[in-house]
């Protein structure tokens, strides 16, 4: 946790904190409830659909802690006005997938389309380069097949669709397709 990164970077006129997640966030686990409490309740295409305990929170945040010094993952953080705003992780696969980072984001909703999610994800590709060990030659991430927005986000920063799995995510008590995605680390 040696290299923080912080940037103020302006959004649809809104200057926007980002930076990487550090042992200080350990003591504000109820800010990441209440954002990951948000996303569910305004029922985000994400694959959570409960809500998470303030425990929950904190055995997340500390494993992501530990993670990133073992530079087995990268978090970054997306805040306005100290609110968190947008989240971006990636994180090594073990043991036959150890090269292969698993990427998750999520952005609140008043927050989507302003290029927060792209920014994100750009800087998050280039600190995996650097910071994990080993590097990942491959970066995947699941996302619904209706979620065009995403969909069309990632394939700006050339994601590739690798495989449709049919029918495996609920959302609004119907059955979606799930896409895959790649990223190949060069």
């Amino acid at each position: 946790m040696s290299n923080i990164f912080i940037n103020k970077k302006f959004f649809n006129g809104k200057q926007i904190i980002i930076r990487q997640l550090s042992k200080n966030d350990l003591n504000k686990a109820g800010d990441f409830q209440k954002f990951l409490n948000f996303l569910v309740k305004e029922d985000a295409k994400i694959s959570r659909d409960s809500k998470i305990s303030l425990k929950q929170e904190k055995l997340w945040l500390k494993k992501q802690v530990e993670e990133i010094k073992l530079e087995k993952s990268v978090v970054l953080i997306a805040e306005y006005n100290s609110k968190i705003v947008g989240i971006v992780n990636i994180g090594l696969g073990g043991d036959r997938r150890q090269h292969v980072g698993g990427l998750g984001i999520s952005i609140r909703n008043s927050y989507r389309g302003i290029g927060i999610g792209k920014y994100l994800m750009e800087e998050i590709i280039k600190m995996v380069k650097i910071q994990l060990k080993p590097k990942p030659k491959v970066i995947q991430l699941s996302v619904f097949a209706s979620n065009s927005p995403a969909i069309n986000l990632y394939k700006k920063i050339s994601f590739k669709k690798v495989a449709i799995i049919p029918k495996v995510l609920k959302y609004k008590n119907k059955l979606e397709d799930e896409i895959i995605m790649h990223y190949q680390i060069r």
